[in-house]
């Protein structure tokens, strides 16, 4: 019995051990939040977006840096997801709406040029020009001369295009977004937040896009920690030991 008391030990032992999960969420400041209460609600069809809007004009493309990103000690990020509130596009063209995750993003205390100064993370840079909708001109500015606004050699990882010109009321209608990252998409965010703890987005959208702020999330789990191969096999033949023991000592 004291052997197998300290076999039932040794298995306690050798378990993986447990942390709690965690949830962890970034809303995108507030840059360009609707005043107009007629024009807020999702289901109208002169919809402009909501009071927590992330302005994504078309004449500009946008980046926003997200500093301080820690993962609890013991636990690995298992899931993120980036989801637009209530987005829209201006109009039902093929426009569309790039978006990439960047390992950091350039930070100045200033305008410059066609680049404003970084508020709350977010800095801006008109890359399109024309009169009201730039359509004829849908390219990714974060996957050709992006240096005003990300430093030459940041990692660059793409995430997803989209067009949201889902047809409606009006043309178009409002409604939740959410990209789910890859397993890809997931292993470079693990990189970027380990190289400095933060990570940054990238949005071009080559149209006005309405919308009602960005949510940023990841989950957590506990980091798994494997059961040494020694530890296994010496559980197994201490396990086996004791039943050839036992069956002696019945037989005798």
């Amino acid at each position: 019995m004291k052997n197998l008391l300290m076999l039932a030990a040794l298995s306690l032992l050798i378990l993986p051990s447990a942390a709690f999960a965690d949830t962890i969420i970034f809303n995108s400041p507030t840059t360009a939040g609707n005043g107009n209460s007629g024009t807020r609600s999702p289901s109208n069809t002169n919809y402009e977006g909501g009071t927590s809007q992330f302005d994504l004009d078309h004449h500009n493309a946008y980046t926003w840096r997200i500093g301080s990103v820690a993962i609890p000690a013991g636990q690995t990020i298992t899931g993120a997801t980036l989801t637009f509130r209530n987005i829209a596009n201006w109009d039902t063209n093929q426009n569309r709406l790039f978006v990439h995750m960047l390992d950091t993003a350039r930070s100045f205390t200033s305008a410059s040029g066609n680049r404003s100064a970084t508020v709350n993370g977010v800095t801006t840079f008109v890359d399109a020009s024309g009169s009201p909708v730039p359509v004829s001109q849908i390219q990714d500015y974060f996957a050709g001369d992006d240096s005003a606004l990300v430093a030459s050699g940041t990692g660059d990882t793409f995430l997803f295009d989209r067009a949201f010109n889902m047809v409606g009321q009006g043309g178009y209608v409002a409604a939740n977004f959410t990209h789910t990252f890859t397993a890809s998409q997931l292993a470079a965010l693990s990189t970027y937040i380990l190289n400095g703890n933060n990570l940054a987005f990238g949005f071009d959208p080559d149209c006005h896009f309405w919308n009602n702020g960005i949510v940023f999330t990841i989950t957590t789990g506990a980091t798994p920690t494997p059961e040494p191969a020694t530890m296994v096999l010496l559980g197994s033949g201490l396990a086996g030991a004791y039943l050839r023991r036992r069956r002696q000592q019945r037989l005798g």
